[in-house]
């Protein structure tokens, strides 16, 4: 709450600053201008343009300029903290990976929750064709007045990608470039050597104490050694851990590690695009070259991609026109996976500190024998440098277009693309231990090939006229769209040797995997939009679209979807039309409908899978039914209604405020079925959710002289509940092995569902029968909350305890701008939430042993009841190990300095002489500063939908300088 007021406060001090500043110009030319830039600027809608003041829908937008400084790798990137209503994650800092893009929160449970992309008119999967340097702007379509034309898919909303374009003149030449470092954003607190040998010999004292009456903690290793009638006492690799202490620890006799030091390294990162663009009145072209080069935090891996682009377009004739867009792009991505469970973070943060000085990094790897009290992990260094995991992925995104103008009014327009991708990756896992085997026995070898291509048809007709107050603009279409995957995994194990990364797999001891799918899918689409107003204050849209997908069953397969939308520009009105404090005051109101149909292939049908039977009194291959048929399976449904406010003052404030309700009924679903169906799950329609939430957005011109401040801040509200789910309402388990989350009727998606840790048990909470404790729980145990009260502790007792949604989350950017300076400062963040950490689980409960690390919080750990340490933490021999409660779960919250831009544009008198048109100069530093409560691991956004997190991807903080310019 505190950093909720503060944040207020600045935005409300902001606008006083405004409104002070505004009262004492006194003398001061200022611009009273009664219709702002902001409001007369052109904004993209769904296949067509408008003025920002007649759109009747929410329209978030991005312009090119807020990122253009940034060392941002994708264009998904550049909506974070930008945009009321539109959450970005990073869930994995892994280089070349996307962000996850909510519009309005989640609704779907097994559908898609991501929006749709459209670049520049063409459907895309995602972003990546696009260098962000060529991108104008973006648009992200909210509601469903705005996002109605894409019915079939707009329910989670629309983000269109609008890339620069030529203009008529000489050919422009503009290069940029910048180049960085990349440190981690913050290391994971776990134990290091000393901690951990002390927690090592407890639990070993404790073991041999155990053993035999007489045993004392004192007792030395040679004792302990002869107990064991061990023949060679300091042939360490005979010792029996579990009883004995290595007597070298403490001396530098070992070697004492900080894996995470040498695991993650400073990485560059760099990019460098060159573009030209220019034409004529019957031609316009621009073309771009791009490279992006960004090495992994991790040891051996990284990212890469080339982008090239080339776009033209032609004026045949008076009425005709034509163009062409090319957008091929090649990327690289290498390296062992490092984020996820048993992934090689996980295996590196487990590793004991500790190990012979003859093997040091490379500990239980090659030739080198594991240390005697580690576990049988191998060293993760040697698994980064030596595992080969390469992805090449080409990508093609293709489109051309013809319009001819029928009358001056009426335009007709066809066009077509193509998005090609060819994915291949291609994995080496070498012989790692040498001790037991000879170099390739139990190498794997993986190969898997995916070609995903998809082709898209449409005609348009629009037709545009004015009459006298009266304007109309109307627009009729047609498409169709197909899509078809093919692909094919092959992995083999052993081999000759490990002199080759690559083999014929025919050559392989053993096939591990040989299989080959294909699945197709089509979309055909009718729609049609008419725009109205009058006299520029009174707005009226309306859309219907109709859809029809091979993806559901043959009763169901069409959908109709339509929206409308009003708006009142209340400024525009006589009694206010000469008000000079009054720049814009607009009321806007939408309803509307959209659909879903993004699941798997062939989820209405019932499928096959291989089988085998006896046959002839021997075994035959054979296919039997896998799946259940739904010929009733529909399109998911969201009906959305919107209201909004847009309210300028003085030509310097502008303030949007949305408040919406979203409905998805009809959801798409995997429901557990009776298994004397002969199958335990059904893809049916079931259930609905709510989304409802508040927006605003405040930009502000708070200095206009010689220096310039101009704010822009965001902040959304967002509740999420489950109002429906089948025809009996039974809660569905979610989460790790379904026992960290619950979808039930009345709460959140995917809210939290855990026992409820309270403290530590003492010896008086053992002999004290009031006290409910898990079955055979000794002093030192976790505690519990006895939830339902029967004075045990049991699985009765898990309930529901928050969910991953935040209560709001925000941006808030200054702009500082003297003479040829510019500072530019972005704080982002949200409020609430909550982050599950299973990472931090699998390195940190009881009765782990001691053969692996473990969290840094065990220094701190419960010792007896003098000793109780932080009261949270329990004994290391503990008995509820198994059971997933709170300790790992963490409130989300967080306050970030994302960006801080200090750049310098060259005085245009030394420009000239450098035959040049502009000359800037920057330095740029990301992820600067985070303030969070996230113990349990990297990032509180590295979290998969459920809010769970397995170890992500760290994310680094970027040190870069950047040159561009203009010939």
């Amino acid at each position: 709450m505190k950093k909720t007021i503060i944040t207020l406060g600045l935005l409300i001090g902001t606008v006083n600053l405004v409104f002070a500043q505004e009262n004492q110009t006194n003398g001061v030319a200022k611009d009273t201008t009664k219709k702002t830039k902001d409001i007369e600027e052109v904004v993209i809608i769904a296949y067509g343009t408008q003025k920002k003041g007649e759109v009747t829908g929410s329209v978030g937008r991005v312009n090119a300029e807020s990122f253009k400084d940034r060392p941002i790798a994708r264009v998904d990137q550049a909506l974070t903290g930008q945009i009321a209503g539109v959450k970005t994650r990073s869930t994995t800092g892994k280089p070349g990976e996307p962000l996850e893009i909510r519009v309005r929160g989640s609704a779907s449970i097994s559908a898609s929750n991501s929006p749709l992309y459209v670049i520049d008119g063409m459907v895309a999967d995602d972003m990546a064709n696009v260098s962000p340097d060529d991108v104008q702007s973006i648009e992200v379509l909210k509601d469903a007045a705005s996002s109605g034309m894409y019915g079939s898919r707009g329910s989670n909303g629309v983000v269109i990608v609008t890339t620069k374009k030529g203009a008529s003149g000489k050919p422009t030449f503009s290069f940029s470039q910048y180049y960085g470092v990349q440190t981690i954003e913050k290391k994971l607190d776990i134990m290091n050597s000393a901690e951990w040998i002390d927690y090592a010999t407890e639990a070993i004292n404790k073991r041999w104490e155990a053993l035999a009456p007489g045993n004392s903690a004192s007792d030395s290793y040679e004792k302990r050694a002869s107990y064991f009638n061990l023949a060679n006492t300091y042939d360490y690799n005979l010792a029996n851990i579990t009883y004995m202490i290595d007597p070298r620890w403490g001396t530098n006799q070992v070697a004492y590690i900080d894996w995470q030091d040498e695991f993650y390294r400073p990485a560059a990162i760099q990019n460098y695009q060159l573009a030209v663009r220019g034409g004529n009145k019957n031609m316009k072209y621009a073309i771009s070259a791009a490279y992006f080069d960004q090495e992994g935090l991790a040891l051996n891996t990284g990212f890469n991609r080339f982008n090239l682009s080339a776009a033209i377009d032609v004026n045949i004739s008076d009425k005709w026109k034509a163009g062409v867009t090319l957008r091929p792009s090649y990327s690289q991505s290498y390296g062992a996976a490092v984020d996820g469970k048993d992934n090689a973070a996980h295996k590196m943060l487990s590793m004991v500190p500790v190990a012979e000085l003859s093997a040091g990094l490379y500990t239980n790897f090659w030739k080198n024998l594991q240390y005697r009290w580690a576990g049988s992990t191998q060293s993760p260094i040697g698994i980064l440098e030596n595992t080969t995991n390469d992805t090449d992925e080409f990508r093609l995104l293709s489109s051309l277009y013809m319009s001819y103008d029928i009358t001056p009014d009426l335009n007709f327009k066809i066009s077509g693309g193509a998005t090609n991708n060819f994915n291949t990756n291609t994995g080496y896992i070498p012989t790692f231990n040498l001790v037991t085997n000879i170099p390739g026995q139990v190498s794997i070898a993986s190969r898997r090939t995916v070609n995903y291509n998809r082709y898209l048809g449409e005609a348009l007709l629009n037709y545009k006229k004015t009459f006298g107050n009266h304007s109309i603009a109307a627009l009729a279409g047609y498409s169709a769209e197909n899509y078809r995957t093919t692909s094919q995994y092959n992995r083999n194990k052993g081999f000759a040797n490990d002199d080759l990364k690559t083999f014929n797999f025919t050559q392989s001891a053993s096939v591990l995997n040989s299989e080959y799918t294909a699945s197709e899918w089509m979309l055909v689409s009718m729609f049609g939009r008419v725009n109205y107003d009058y006299k520029k204050k009174y707005m009226l849209s309306a859309s219907v679209r109709r859809d029809g997908s091979s993806r559901f069953g043959w009763n169901n397969l069409w959908g109709t979807f339509a929206a409308f939308g009003g708006a009142w520009k209340i400024d525009e009105e006589e009694f206010l039309k000469d008000t000079s404090w009054l720049s814009n005051l607009k009321l806007r109101y939408s309803w509307g409908e959209n659909g879903n149909n993004s699941i798997g292939d062939y989820r209405a049908f019932g499928t096959l899978a291989g089988g085998n039977y006896s046959f002839g009194g021997s075994l035959s291959n054979g296919l039997i039914p896998n799946t259940i048929e739904n010929p009733d399976l529909t399109w998911e449904k969201t009906q959305s209604s919107d209201f909004g406010l847009e309210l300028g003052l003085f030509n310097r404030i502008n303030l949007t405020a949305d408040y919406y309700i979203k409905k998805t009924k009809d959801l798409l679903l995997q429901e557990p079925i009776l298994a004397t169906t002969g199958y335990t799950t059904m893809w049916r329609n079931v259930g609905s959710v709510q989304n409802k939430g508040l927006e605003l957005e405040l930009n502000t011109k708070n200095l206009t002289g010689a220096f310039k401040w101009n704010t822009s801040a965001n902040i959304s509200f967002n509740s999420n509940k489950v109002l429906q789910l089948g025809s009996n309402n039974k809660p569905i388990p979610t989460g790790f092995s379904d026992l960290t989350n619950i979808i039930q009727v009345g709460e959140e998606l995917n809210s939290f569902y855990l026992y409820e840790a309270i403290g530590v048990l003492s010896t008086a909470d053992i002999n004290n029968s009031a006290v409910a404790k898990t079955n055979g729980a000794i002093a030192g145990d976790v505690k519990y909350r006895d939830f339902n009260g029967d004075g045990k502790i049991d699985e009765n007792d898990r309930h529901i305890i928050g969910s991953p949604t935040p209560d709001y989350y925000w941006g808030f950017t200054n702009t500082f701008s003297f003479k040829g300076f510019d500072l530019s400062l972005f704080f982002q963040g949200q409020k609430g939430g909550y982050s599950y950490a299973l990472l931090g689980r699998a390195i940190d409960r009881t009765s782990m042993g001691t053969t692996n690390n473990v969290m840094g919080n065990w220094a701190n750990r419960w010792r007896s009841d003098e000793n109780p340490g932080d009261g949270k933490t329990p004994r290391l021999d503990g008995t509820t190990g198994s059971l997933l409660d709170t300790r790992w779960l963490y409130d989300a919250t967080y306050i970030q300095l994302k960006n801080v831009t200090l750049g310098y544009n060259f005085p245009q008198e030394l420009v000239e002489k450098l035959k040049i048109s502009n000359l800037r100069l920057y330095v740029s530093l990301e992820n600067v500063w985070r303030k969070d409560h996230y113990y349990g691991g990297y990032n509180p956004e590295s979290v998969q939908s459920d809010g769970t997190d397995y170890g992500a991807y760290p994310n680094a903080k970027v040190y870069m300088m950047g040159l561009n310019f203009n010939f």
